[in-house]
């Protein structure tokens, strides 16, 4: 990507800015002066822009520990602050993207990128990438709720996939599932006749939060970007 162009999406200066630092020759691309405002971009490439480091990643891959009363979209909604405040200190804010958003009251794991061949492959119905969820219910899970679940209910004019479930107590579930349907665990658990009174995200696919706190983010290692890209 062009160095100029590059800058102006992460919104890092206006493009009337970055033509002034150009003039100048205030910016600088693994420690040389750089003056032409098309210089290609490669992997890893430094860029220092009035005295600001920026590491060029042609693809962006960040996990962020959500906690509850934060939206899953790129704007604030209504008294609830939008997800971004938390990666605020990231220069690729403006560039990264939720593979699958969380609901205002269901916490912990969300991915962003901005590569969005693997957003695509990630949500794609027919891909069968499995979410896994801590549920913890109001009423307790029989085993023939638990069946259920593992085969099949319907939620709305919708038949869920079958999903993976595995028993943490009388009303706590670790529930995998492939689909990305509007509030699905919800609904999914009204369908037996009960309620999900805390909802946390696990993983996607293997990617994991690990020892990631709450509210806080990191950027993937190259084992799990690796992971990805094979995908």
């Amino acid at each position: 990507m062009r160095v100029d162009k590059y800058l102006s999406n992460i919104w890092i200066a206006s493009r009337k800015d970055i033509a002034y630092f150009f003039k100048q020759w205030l910016i600088y691309i693994n420690w040389n002066m750089c003056l032409k405002w098309d210089f290609k971009l490669k992997n890893n490439d430094e860029i220092e822009i009035d005295w600001k480091k920026i590491i060029y990643k042609e693809n962006i891959y960040m996990i962020l520990n959500k906690p509850v009363n934060y939206v899953s979209s790129n704007k604030d909604e209504s008294s609830y602050l939008s997800y971004k405040h938390l990666i605020s200190d990231t220069y690729y804010i403006e560039i990264v993207e939720i593979v699958g958003r969380l609901d205002v009251d269901t916490t912990w794991l969300l991915l962003l990128t901005n590569n969005w061949k693997l957003i695509h492959k990630l949500i794609h119905p027919k891909k069968d990438i499995f979410k896994k969820y801590y549920v913890k219910a109001k009423e307790i899970l029989s085993e023939d709720d638990i069946k259920k679940l593992e085969s099949w209910v319907k939620i709305d004019d919708f038949i869920t996939k079958p999903a993976l479930v595995k028993r943490l107590s009388e009303n706590e579930i670790e529930l995998s599932i492939s689909e990305w349907k509007f509030h699905q665990i919800k609904k999914m658990l009204l369908s037996i006749n009960n309620e999900v009174v805390k909802l946390h995200r696990l993983s996607i696919w293997e990617i994991q939060l690990w020892d990631l706190e709450i509210w806080k983010y990191r950027f993937l290692n190259q084992n799990e970007i690796n992971y990805l890209e094979k995908f």
